[in-house]
């Protein structure tokens, strides 16, 4: 059998297909498109109007002999632009990858295909490496959509200029954004195949997210779920009191939204010079571990997946 046609390419592909088939999976990777091209377009409204008030203003001061001052739109870095991209990440982009790893697997034990598969010549490390495999393509999918977009705003503002360091920063922020998300693919794929039921393999991996976002930032840095949803003011520092101390030792390393908001923040230069995050493990090895543990998690999840089973047992 050919490389192309291996097992694992088979499940990775037929599984990738049938999941772009849901309504539910399309409904959401379309919004979160949608939202990363209104987060480009605000970005690039913004600067625009500044930058073209500034031009009308440039030929009046120049008429009247006086001193033009700097253009504001050079006063941040133009990464600045992106800061809302990081929110949709977080929100829609989490859910999505989440609701795309339980249907990864739910579909085939809802559609009582298991023993079939369980026939073919197909152990089930390439089964689990199929799986994870397809998750990766299509959250590698939302993430190239979102670099389009944000390549496309950069490149239509004349007045704007990204250096190589910077261009390496948005790449930089695409690849974190892509293992913000796999995270939660892969818990929402670990969950569908050993929970016993289908709302419960849902229910699970948002509550997760639900906690990380919301619980554990107003826990670690006394974060409203209103300031956690925004880029800037999520940055705050915590009220310099003990009990955040503590919490921001023992629950700090868990809270990943906080790690992808300061990571996040860093790559697009808006992270205050005085602002550190909770944790005590940096905010990009602290994702990389979740990343790990979340491979190995959906990996014993598949791996242990009864082959002989085909429904739920429920």
């Amino acid at each position: 059998m050919s490389p192309a046609m291996s097992p694992r390419w088979l499940v990775a592909r037929q599984s990738a297909l049938f999941v772009l088939r849901e309504r539910t999976v399309a409904l959401l990777g379309a919004m979160f498109i949608v939202l990363v091209l209104i987060s480009a377009w605000l970005g690039w409204s913004a600067t625009a109007t500044v930058d073209g008030i500034y031009q009308q203003a440039t030929v009046f001061l120049k008429a009247a002999g006086r001193t033009v001052p700097p253009n504001p739109v050079f006063d941040m870095s133009p990464l600045f632009l992106m800061r809302n991209m990081s929110v949709y990440v977080a929100l829609i982009g989490a859910l999505s990858a989440i609701v795309i790893g339980n249907r990864l697997v739910c579909l085939d034990r809802k559609a009582g295909v298991l023993p079939l598969i369980g026939i073919r010549p197909l152990s089930q490390g390439d089964y689990a490496i199929g799986k994870i495999a397809a998750l990766g393509a299509l959250i590698a999918g939302l993430s190239i959509v979102a670099a389009v977009a944000a390549t496309a705003t950069f490149l239509v503002l004349p007045s704007i200029q990204l250096s190589l360091l910077q261009w390496a920063q948005l790449v930089g922020f695409m690849v974190v954004s892509a293992v913000y998300m796999a995270i939660f693919g892969l818990i929402g794929l670990a969950t569908g195949a050993w929970s016993r039921s289908e709302t419960v393999g849902l229910l699970l991996p948002v509550t997760a997210w639900l906690a990380l976002t919301f619980i554990l930032p107003q826990l670690t840095a006394n974060l409203n779920p209103t300031a956690a949803i925004n880029p800037i003011s999520a940055l705050a520092a915590p009220p310099d009191i003990g009990f955040f101390h503590w919490t921001a030792q023992i629950l700090g390393p868990f809270s990943l939204a906080d790690s992808f908001k300061f990571a996040s923040a860093r790559l697009l230069d808006y992270l205050p010079p005085d602002i550190s995050p909770p944790s005590f493990i940096p905010p990009f090895l602290d994702l990389l571990l979740a990343l790990v543990a979340a491979t190995a998690l959906a990996w014993r999840s598949l791996t242990g997946l009864a082959m002989t089973q085909g429904d739920y047992n429920v």
